[in-house]
């Protein structure tokens, strides 16, 4: 299995929809691999299930079955959360199909950001996580917390993580950050 061709949208607040970005991502990533959609034999794709991304469309698949217009080529949704671009590689790397395409979307900035974090909270375990507000972010510092003490790793050592993706980010046309020269001292202690 290889990778023949990529496509992706801007980074930023958009007003197009889901399906509109989708589509954006699927034209490109089909041009760069020089192979017409027809040649597509399966679509995986990664969006969460947000009930308050503002969009109020559950059939996904459907409606982007319909902007492609074509109604031969399955469309499979993957739901994994944060981790839904690579749960829908990983369904990639397992299908017996031959050319497939995997698409992560997902659009958090139409709501307020307690709504998106209600949200996001129902990917969480309910009883221990939900109930004590735990949310990614402090599951997240957590197990940073956690994998500091066991490999003897400095706050320092993870700001070099932010800096190599802000370093990547200042090459990207499409990044939040292009062109925007952040250097280690302006990223903040943890």
């Amino acid at each position: 299995m290889y990778i023949k061709g990529a496509g992706m949208t801007k980074f930023g607040i958009r007003a197009e929809t889901t399906h509109e970005l989708c589509y954006e991502a699927i034209m490109e990533a089909l041009e760069d691999a020089d192979m017409p959609l027809s040649e597509i034999d399966e679509i995986i794709i990664s969006k969460g299930g947000s009930r308050n991304d503002g969009e109020r469309q559950k059939l996904f698949p459907g409606m982007l079955s319909s902007m492609l217009q074509d109604q031969d080529i399955p469309i499979i949704r993957v739901m994994a959360a944060c981790s839904g671009g690579g749960a829908a590689i990983w369904d990639a790397v397992n299908s017996k199909d031959g050319n497939i395409l995997v698409v992560g979307v997902d659009k958090l900035s139409t709501e307020p950001t307690s709504l998106m974090t209600d949200d996001l909270m129902m990917a969480s375990e309910r009883i221990h996580e939900q109930t004590e507000g735990l949310n990614f972010p402090a599951q997240n510092a957590l197990i940073a917390q956690q994998y500091m003490l066991k490999y003897g790793v400095s706050t320092d050592d993870l700001a070099l993580v932010a800096l190599k993706n802000h370093e990547n980010a200042f090459l990207n046309p499409k990044a939040r950050f292009y062109g925007k020269k952040v250097t280690l001292d302006m990223i903040p202690p943890y």
